[in-house]
């Protein structure tokens, strides 16, 4: 019965890729360490890009999508209260959104869980900062958002909460520096369907 509702629906095979950003808000991050202070500075725009497939069974849309995504931040770090310098923390990872939602006119609104399984960490501060692995190389989070489309052209905004944290990605002077923030983001993408 699947096999033949796929076969009447109308589907689209595309690519995709957009900026996003962290919705993030000012946090010192927890340490033992007394003589240094790490701290969220901003979020930068990061990016995006893959593939998706988008099926179409009357109303009703079904999107599952498979993106490399790439997040930056921005972090001040002191030593001893003074030298300020600012350094900044990508985020790799692979996306698996499976999204559903209805057609109204022009206008798409979709939502759904999405898997991240983290590829890596990397910081271009390198003195007494060291990246480490993450703890839980896969996360799960929502993503909620609408979209239109433009003959071919299709352009999607959401918000993505995730249930899992920015993860222990930094070691100052051999200690774990625990996050407490969650990867909220805003997305924005511009694909192309077949």
């Amino acid at each position: 019965m699947a096999a033949a509702t796929f076969a009447m629906a109308q589907v689209n095979f595309g690519i995709k890729a957009g900026v996003n950003t962290f919705d993030l808000h000012d946090e010192i991050l927890e340490s033992d360490l007394k003589d240094f202070t790490v701290a969220f500075k901003e979020a930068q725009y990061g990016f995006h890009a893959g593939v998706f497939l988008r099926a179409k069974i009357g109303p009703v849309l079904l999107q599952p999508e498979l993106v490399f995504n790439s997040d930056n931040v921005d972090y001040s770090f002191e030593k001893d209260g003074v030298d300020q310098t600012i350094f900044n923390q990508k985020y790799r990872a692979i996306d698996m959104p499976v999204l559903a939602g209805i057609k109204l006119g022009p206008l798409r609104i979709l939502g759904g869980p999405v898997g991240h399984y983290q590829l890596d960490s990397v910081t271009d501060f390198k003195e007494e900062i060291q990246s480490e692995t993450f703890s839980d190389k896969v996360t799960v989070g929502w993503q909620i958002g609408g979209g239109f489309d433009l003959k071919n052209v299709t352009v999607d905004v959401r918000y993505e909460a995730n249930s899992g944290k920015l993860g222990e990605s930094l070691n100052i002077g051999g200690q774990s520096i625990a996050f407490s923030q969650n990867r909220n983001r805003l997305v924005a993408s511009i694909g192309y369907k077949f």
